[in-house]
């Protein structure tokens, strides 16, 4: 019984030493993720292609690409045939963004099919550059092929911000 009571103090004095420990210091921050961009590209942007077409787009304070438009032009067998892609929308990472779309057009009965994709990247506050790839990939007439073929196409376009 003396024994236990000899051990008794040992015990205590641990006992309060612990709870004098200062606290571990809070595990630092994670660093906030990167920006979108490194420039200052929200705002209203307008292109001009290697075709002479208009491309648009409107970047948003969130890293958006958004109301995207382009014009552009296939020469098919049948002749030039132009056409407009409205409303295309996609993230900025990194100054660039790359977006592809499926698109149906009919016009005077004719329905084409295609895929375009769009791509960019920001050089400054106030310069973009990119390219577009896109392709018919059928042509019908009440529902029947009509034989016109549309080569493929792939451009560039510069820009500036508003």
């Amino acid at each position: 019984m003396r024994r236990f009571f000899w051990s008794l103090p040992v015990l205590l004095l641990a006992l309060s030493c612990e709870e004098l420990k200062e606290p571990l210091p809070a595990a630092p921050e994670p660093p906030p993720p990167p920006s979108f961009s490194h420039f200052q590209i929200v705002g209203h942007w307008e292109a001009t292609s290697n075709q002479g077409r208009r491309i648009a787009f409107d970047v948003t304070s969130d890293g958006q690409v958004a109301n995207g438009r382009i014009n552009l032009h296939h020469d098919c067998l049948t002749g030039r045939w132009r056409a407009t892609f409205d409303g295309f929308q996609v993230e900025i990472v990194d100054d660039g963004f790359i977006t592809s779309f499926n698109w149906q057009s009919v016009e005077d009965g004719v329905t084409r099919v295609g895929t375009t994709t769009v791509s960019g990247r920001f050089e400054g506050d106030r310069l973009v550059k990119g390219g577009f790839v896109s392709s018919v990939n059928d042509v019908r007439e009440g529902g029947e092929p009509t034989g016109d073929s549309c080569a493929s196409l792939d451009g560039s376009y510069e820009g500036t911000r508003e």
